[in-house]
């Protein structure tokens, strides 16, 4: 009886030993960083100043989320109408943030709020319905890995 139990033993152990160089070991999560973004205040209003020119007044939040630094390279935004149709895009270099006094780097976990003002002529009031902005920017972390992020935000118009 305790020569059965010695190789049920001994079987157990080689199961054990089996089964345990079969697992694979976890690898390590690989961070990449990547940039939330939003605006202030959400809806955006856009201002008539003019026949037709109108003012969009508003901060830019972009949030590090992915735990690494990142480099802003550009961003973009752009005018949306009928919930899809683009009326008017620009893109602005890094170096747009620099000049208006903000850094173009977002340590991992924090956030950049900077102001931004613009003043489109959109010809026909018609293109305002179901107006709304996109802004994206193309970032770079610090180990070298692009990104992009985006976000649409509704607008409401105001004479």
């Amino acid at each position: 009886m305790a020569a059965f139990a010695m190789i049920k033993r001994s079987i157990l152990a080689v199961l054990i030993l089996a089964c345990a160089c079969t697992v694979s070991p976890e690898k390590p999560a690989v961070f990449k960083g990547h940039l939330v973004l939003d605006t202030a205040p959400n809806p955006l209003i856009a201002r008539r100043v003019g026949d037709d020119l109108y003012e969009l007044s508003f901060d830019i939040i972009m949030r590090e989320a992915g735990g690494v630094d990142v480099r802003i390279e550009d961003f973009t935004v752009s005018a949306i109408a009928f919930k899809g149709v683009p009326i008017r895009s620009q893109t602005f270099p890094a170096q747009y943030i620099i000049d208006h006094g903000y850094p173009a780097e977002i340590g991992a976990g924090r956030y950049l709020r900077f102001s931004f003002v613009k003043r489109w002529t959109i010809p026909a009031r018609l293109l305002l319905s179901g107006a709304s902005l996109r802004v994206s920017a193309r970032t770079v972390d610090a180990d070298g890995r692009h990104d992009t992020s985006e976000t649409r935000i509704g607008v409401v118009v105001t004479e």
